[in-house]
């Protein structure tokens, strides 16, 4: 018997993924691969790199086809199941499923699938493969199994191993217990904002007693996720939300449905300056129950001149104008969506319109989704965001790893430019050594995924570089739009060119919930304030917290990268502070305020960009430290030079891996003088510090 199987990747993946599904937005930036494995009742056998059914990220490896005792079977890290619908669709009922595997090629693995209730996932406790034969068995039962074709490509049900497995059959069986629906009625819902009485975009759940959530009817936006175009989606416990089920669609203002008769829970929300609507409704047989919202308002932002933004979104835009992206950014309250086309070094994903710059921008009721680029990006230096482009900046396969090049174009475009992912993910310490003491990095994405993380930036801030923070949901791989954000400084009405100057002058603070506020005698973040020594220094910070999001816990002064002073929230749900220091040495601060929840994985936290205090002229380093840091950064720029690039550290190996192995050792060669640079401005800054130094003893 001979065996095929088919690769799914970029362009060619879509087209094929089209005829055999709905209509797929954009190329597949995920490994995604169609294997011919016929099983009864499945139509549909993926290879995949994510599930999107509880499965985690295990691998960036592909799946093969081996024969292992007269068996076909799939070996790799995640397989994904599309049931056919014909057999099971949108049921409720305990699923029996039976998998063969090979012990010897697998590790523990688990089982996720779609699910009735909660966040619309189940997923089991890790199974360890049980020695002794070729192949072994395991049956498991799927509680309340829905198989909507909520996962990747419209599958139900996916197997996944940190390590691997070896998968060589699969058996479904229903339980047949799922109830006939009762008689349905119609829902009618409006969602309207309280300043303005009009209806507006926002997140919606609803819920019946049994904790399901009626699919989302073709009145809900249709949402990219990847490739995936649906309607609902799993809100994950990074994201406030007022109920334990955690299924939720979007709205433009107003909704219709149909759904069976009886008690629904209700929840809408708008970003963390609403507060979250959580109530009930009901619905009766051939009657239609109208529900009229309007949100409340915890704090209003905008009339303060602080407008929200996201850093970091990757939704395919095949025009200027697509309200269903636009729908989702601003149903989260999100005033400025990054839309970012996101390269790698064989060509791009999440295509964003020909037209950039102004032409770019989105705009309806004050929101807007405008085009940047996350390109280069690199498991060797890290990932680059770019804003405000007049034009993308792709660079060919050839100088890809050249990033101070493209910094400098996109520095004479006028963009604002910075690292990703904490400044650390896909090792962009090295990018950031490299590129920093040249003037070229405007900011660093300290605040993803319910992580505030501040050891690359403060080093950098302590070595005299100004660099501002920046938040990013990196939706769909971490969060919704706007879970974290940039709150920027404008004066007067949102302006867009207004907003982007302010963002790159450092008049921002990032945020998953605080509002805060901060001066330093009268200066606002981002601004410099110069004095002679010994001058007072007198500091005002407040920060609130929408209780709905988390309770409030704490202010913090932050001076040089340490604590210097603390307010506990005490109960309350906004603190002052007021501090007076001595100006004894240049030095910056900032503040950051935190929420109660003690994970420091899953924060709620804002942090403020520093004001820069220069005392006499001299840089707003840490001085003490100056020359233990530049060592640090020399090490990053050595790691450079002699590190092995590995190919699986990239996002999308299975297009990259071949061009990497190729291109990197000569464009090494090519970095050495860029790197000889860098080290010759790191000393430049020692020459300084010990100028200073020897100023201060005479």
């Amino acid at each position: 018997m001979t065996l095929k199987h088919v690769w799914l990747t970029s362009t060619a993946a879509i087209a094929l993924l089209s005829s055999l599904h709905l209509h797929a937005h954009g190329t597949e930036a995920r490994y995604v691969e169609l294997f011919q494995w016929k099983k009864p009742h499945i139509s549909r056998v993926f290879g995949v790199a994510t599930a999107g059914l509880g499965v985690p990220s295990f691998s960036r490896q592909t799946v093969q086809m081996r024969m292992i005792d007269n068996k076909a079977c799939l070996v790799g890290n995640v397989i994904a199941f599309d049931v056919e619908d014909a057999y099971a669709f949108d049921v409720d009922e305990p699923v029996t499923l039976t998998l063969t595997y090979a012990p010897q090629l697998s590790t523990a693995f688990v089982v996720g699938w779609d699910k009735s209730g909660d966040a619309g996932v189940g997923l089991t406790a890790p199974i360890e493969p049980e020695p002794g034969a070729a192949l072994r068995t395991v049956t498991l039962t799927l509680d309340r199994a829905r198989l909507a074709g909520q996962g990747t490509q419209g599958t139900d049900i996916a197997v996944g191993s940190r390590r691997g497995l070896a998968l060589c059959d699969v058996e479904i069986s229903r339980s047949g217990t799922t109830k006939s629906p009762a008689p349905a009625g119609g829902v009618r819902l409006t969602v309207k904002d309280p300043k303005t009485g009009r209806p507006v975009p926002a997140r919606v759940g609803i819920y019946d007693e049994t904790g399901r959530a009626p699919l989302a009817s073709d009145r809900a936006l249709m949402l990219q996720r990847y490739a995936d175009d649906l309607r609902m989606l799993p809100v994950n416990d990074r994201t406030f939300w007022p109920s334990s089920n955690r299924q939720a669609f979007y709205v433009n203002g107003d909704y219709e449905s149909r759904v069976p008769e009886g008690k629904y829970e209700l929840v809408v929300t708008r970003g963390p300056e609403y507060r979250a609507y959580h109530s009930a409704f009901e619905v009766r047989r051939d009657k239609t129950t109208a529900v009229n919202v309007t949100l409340e308002r915890y704090a209003d932002m905008p009339s303060r001149g602080w407008y929200s933004g996201d850093s970091h979104i990757h939704l395919t835009r095949d025009e200027v104008a697509d309200p269903l992206v636009w729908g989702m950014v601003a149903a989260e309250d999100v005033y400025v969506g990054n839309l970012l086309e996101m390269g790698n070094i064989t060509g791009t994903h999440f295509k964003q319109p020909t037209l950039w710059g102004a032409a770019s921008r989105f705009g309806k009721d004050g929101h807007y989704i405008v085009s940047g680029q996350e390109d280069p990006r690199t498991g060797m230096m890290g990932h680059t965001i770019h804003h405000n482009l007049e034009r993308p900046i792709h660079p060919d396969a050839n100088n890809y790893f050249l990033y101070n090049k493209v910094f400098e174009q996109a520095r004479s475009q006028g963009a604002t430019s910075g690292f990703a992912h904490l400044g650390q993910g896909f090792n962009g310490q090295r990018g950031l050594a490299l590129t920093v003491p040249f003037g070229l990095v405007n900011f660093i994405e300290v605040l993803q995924a319910g992580r505030l993380f501040t050891d690359v930036w403060y080093r950098f801030l302590n070595l005299g570089y100004r660099i501002s923070p920046a938040a990013g949901s990196d939706w769909p791989y971490s969060d919704f739009p706007g879970v974290v954000r940039n709150y920027v400084k404008v004066n007067g009405r949102l302006d867009l060119n207004n907003w982007f100057d302010s963002f790159h002058a450092g008049h921002v603070y990032v945020s998953n919930g605080p509002f805060i506020e901060f001066t330093v005698n009268g200066r606002q973040m981002g601004e410099e304030l110069r004095v002679k020594r010994g001058s007072k220094l007198e500091i005002s910070a407040s920060t609130q917290l929408n209780p709905d999001v988390d309770a409030l816990d704490r202010l913090e002064l932050v001076v040089l990268g340490d604590i210097n002073a603390t307010v506990p929230a005490e109960g309350k749900d906004r603190v002052s502070l007021r501090h007076e220091l001595k100006a004894d040495r240049s030095m910056w601060i900032a503040i950051r305020a935190l929420g109660a929840r003690p994970d420091p994985r899953n924060m709620v936290v804002a942090h403020s960009a520093p004001i820069y205090v220069v005392v006499d002229g001299e840089p707003s380093w840490k001085a003490d430290s100056v020359s233990e840091l530049v060592a640090y950064q020399r090490t990053q720029l050595q790691d450079l030079l002699t590190a092995p690039i590995e190919p699986s550290d990239d996002l999308e190996p299975w297009e990259t891996r071949d061009l990497l192995l190729s291109e990197w050792e000569g464009q090494r060669d090519r970095l050495r003088p860029t790197v000889d640079q860098a080290n010759a401005l790191y000393d430049k800054l020692l020459d300084r510090l010990n100028g200073f130094s020897k100023r201060s003893q005479d």
